[in-house]
Formats: structure tokens, C-alpha cells, sequence
């Protein structure tokens, strides 16, 4: 069962909600493109990792929680990025986004191929999905009161094929929050990472579209690729002009 969204915002507000908010926002951070045509969907409960982001800096950006767990604004004092829509059926047009971001959402979803062929079908050519699940393999499966101990959790082979026939290339896959969730023993994260690493209580995935069609270009990244094409041919025409 799909914890709602007060449940969450209640866990990411503990003290040990905030400091795993931290590390995943860190993990997270890298592979989130920015710049005036970097175009992201976040799904599920994304809000606690995205704390660094800038919303001004992307050409867009979405946020949605599905309709199961309920929503709540963000960012707070800006407008707002967030939706409530069916995760199996996206208000988008094909091609709309570069990246995904998914966070408390594949773990929930079924099935959960048809998530990512929604996905798949909202992404650009080539688009990446950033993907964070609970590992079967991890401590963190067996505590409940945890996000990352509800919904169905995933071994990295099980995940992998789920990703290919989704049509989804696995490009990296690596774990986080080694230690188990109790207070005291949240320094021995690091240690076991070396040593434990596999038993991680989340994977961090970074997958990759492989087939599609054309990206839908609105707003800057259109005004972006309009003027790049536009250059040939004013060359050409300059050169005949000379001539």
C-alpha cells in the first residue's frame, strides 16, 4: 500500500528523514541536467531530493504525485511546479521531458512495466531516467516505518530486465543507506559502504532511452534549435549572394 503524502512529508521532516533527504539529494544532484533547455519529470515523492535545484534554471520542470498518495506545493514561496495526475496516463505530450526522476513510485506501481512505458512514451530520444528503489537485498526492507520498507523492493538483475523490456538501457546502478535505520548506528554508513555495499537499503539507477520519437521542442530549447538551423542557411545564402 502507497504511503500518502502526509506520511511522507512527515518522515522527510525527522531528524533521520532529513539527514537520508541529504544523501539522496547528493546522490541525486550529479545527473540532474540544468541549463535553459534541460526539460525534468519528477514522479512519485521527489520533493526532499530536489532541495538544491532551482526551478528558474530549466526549461521545465513537473512534478507529479499520483492521484493514490495526494500532493502538496512546491517549492514553497514560488510558483508552483507540482501536479496530481494518473501515473499510467501523463497530461503530456510525447517527448516532453529529457529526464525522469522517480522516487517512492516504480516500488508502488502496477504494473510496473506500464509505468515506465509511460514514461518511455513522455521522454525525448535518448532521454535518461533517474530511478530510486528500495534493494532486496538491503536492511532497509524490513523496517516499515520507513518509506524504503514499504512497496515491493528490487533485486539489480530483476530491475535490469524490467528496464530492457520497457525499452530502457541500464547505464549505472550503485546502492545508498548501507546502515539500518536506527538511531546510533547511522555513522557505520560509510564504513559498510565499502565493505557492504550490496546490501544498500535503495539502488540508484541511471537508465536510458533507447528508440522514440523526436523531442517535442516548446518555449527556449525551441527557440534554441530554430536559431542553430537557421545558421546554414544564411551562410548558403550569403555565399550565393557573393557569388
Amino acid at each position: 500500500m502507497r504511503p500518502t503524502v502526509e506520511e511522507l512529508r512527515a518522515y522527510y521532516a525527522t531528524r533521520d528523514g532529513q539527514r537520508v533527504a541529504r544523501e539522496l539529494a547528493a546522490t541525486v544532484a550529479p545527473k540532474i541536467r540544468q541549463g535553459n533547455t534541460a526539460r525534468l519529470l519528477a514522479l512519485g515523492y521527489c520533493a526532499p531530493l530536489l532541495s538544491g535545484l532551482d526551478p528558474a534554471r530549466l526549461e521545465r520542470l513537473a512534478l507529479v504525485m499520483p492521484e493514490d498518495m495526494g500532493a502538496h506545493r512546491w517549492p514553497y514561496g514560488r510558483p508552483g511546479c507540482t501536479t496530481l495526475a494518473d501515473e499510467f496516463n501523463l497530461p503530456f505530450a510525447e517527448a516532453m521531458f529529457d529526464q525522469a526522476l522517480l522516487a517512492h513510485a516504480l516500488e508502488f506501481a502496477e504494473p510496473p512495466r506500464k509505468l515506465l512505458r509511460e514514461l518511455w512514451r513522455v521522454l525525448a530520444p535518448a532521454g535518461e531516467l533517474v530511478l530510486i528503489v528500495p534493494n532486496r537485498l538491503g536492511l532497509w526492507t524490513h523496517f516499515e516505518a520507513t518509506p524504503f520498507g514499504q512497496g515491493r523492493p528490487w533485486a539489480k538483475g530483476e530491475l535490469a530486465r524490467l528496464l530492457r523490456e520497457a525499452m530502457f538501457e541500464p547505464v549505472s546502478c550503485r546502492t545508498a543507506l548501507v546502515a539500518p535505520p536506527v538511531r546510533g548506528l547511522r555513522w557505520l554508513d560509510k564504513p559498510l559502504m565499502r565493505v557492504a555495499a550490496r546490501f544498500g537499503g535503495i539502488h540508484f539507477v541511471l537508465a536510458r532511452k533507447t528508440d522514440g520519437l523526436a523531442p517535442t521542442m516548446i518555449g527556449r530549447a525551441s527557440a534554441a534549435t530554430a536559431r542553430a538551423s537557421a545558421r546554414p542557411v544564411a551562410m548558403e545564402t550569403s555565399r550565393r549572394e557573393e557569388e
